[in-house]
């Protein structure tokens, strides 16, 4: 594979990754499931370009895009973390509003494991 198509293909990847991220900092639930699917189809595109990409192994273009694409990569999962904490800590404050604290001093555990999506 030429070096170029390699290259663009990394771009690709990483500007997917940039609008995940994107995705991510207004994380409604739709926003979220979209990111997920960007997330998904740019991880199976990678798996299947990681045979060609050790072809280019001391190309410094490759080299350089490769960089860029983690760092969007590394700024999507710390995207994805805060959402993550963002969520667990709403869970267990739903969980302390509706079932109190256990006797250890933590929320109640949240009974429900349906999402909840209030629209004003």
């Amino acid at each position: 594979m030429p070096a170029a198509t390699v290259i663009e293909q990394l771009a690709a990847a990483r500007l997917e990754l940039e609008r995940a991220g994107e995705l991510l900092i207004a994380p409604s639930p739709e926003a979220l499931d979209r990111c997920s699917c960007v997330l998904e189809a740019t991880g199976r595109q990678l798996s299947e370009w990681q045979p060609r990409l050790a072809e280019q192994a001391g190309n410094p273009d490759a080299l350089a895009e490769v960089w860029r694409l983690r760092r969007s990569f590394r700024r999507t999962e710390r995207l994805l973390q805060n959402a993550g904490a963002f969520h667990w800590n709403w869970a267990c404050l739903r969980g302390a509003m509706t079932g109190g604290y256990t006797s250890s001093g933590e929320a109640a555990p949240v009974l429900s494991r349906h999402r909840i999506s209030l629209q004003g």
